[in-house]
């Protein structure tokens, strides 16, 4: 690779975006060598979290629903974490599964414009699990949800109306 000079770089630091490659401007022995420093431009939010995906999935929901790499001390992800950590103990799929599902179903009422937050969406399915005697799954639950959301129900009908049936299903046990 040829040297960059003090010359050549007009003693500023270099920072190039993406893959490119400099020409040299002098080729003078006595100056050090010069590293590029090559900047990265910002990772897109993958569309769904897959296995190879290192991205916490609180943080990924955050960053999802505000369009943009959000801070690991949003006190929304904060509430994203504890709100996910009650789902894990309620349900049987991971984490990641569980922000997907989640994301899904926040797109599926946005479509049918009734916007909900994915802090209360997971946070309901929760409250809901809660009437329930053992895990469920966490699919099963917002897919039913989003059934009684487009029959007409609002959020609160659709959550007790979940509450209600697992309730019942619990006293048949």
């Amino acid at each position: 690779m040829p040297r960059l000079t003090r010359r050549c770089l007009g003693g500023s630091l270099l920072m190039l975006l993406g893959a490119g490659s400099l020409a040299a401007c002098g080729d003078e022995a006595d100056e050090p060598q010069r590293k590029i420093v090559s900047v990265n431009q910002p990772a897109q939010l993958p569309k769904w979290l897959t296995v190879k995906d290192v991205i916490e999935p609180s943080l990924w929901l955050r960053s999802r629903e505000v369009g943009r790499l959000a801070l690991p001390s949003d006190p929304e992800v904060d509430r994203l974490r504890r709100a996910m950590h009650q789902a894990t103990l309620r349900f049987f799929e991971e984490p990641r599964m569980i922000a997907n599902r989640t994301a899904q179903t926040a797109d599926m009422l946005a479509e049918a414009h009734q916007p909900e937050r994915y802090v209360d969406i997971m946070t309901g399915m929760v409250d809901v699990a809660d009437a329930t005697v053992s895990k469920k799954a966490y699919g099963d639950m917002v897919q039913h949800y989003l059934n009684l959301r487009k029959e007409g129900m609002d959020r609160t009908a659709a959550l007790d109306s979940l509450t209600a049936s697992y309730k019942a299903e619990n006293s048949q046990k």
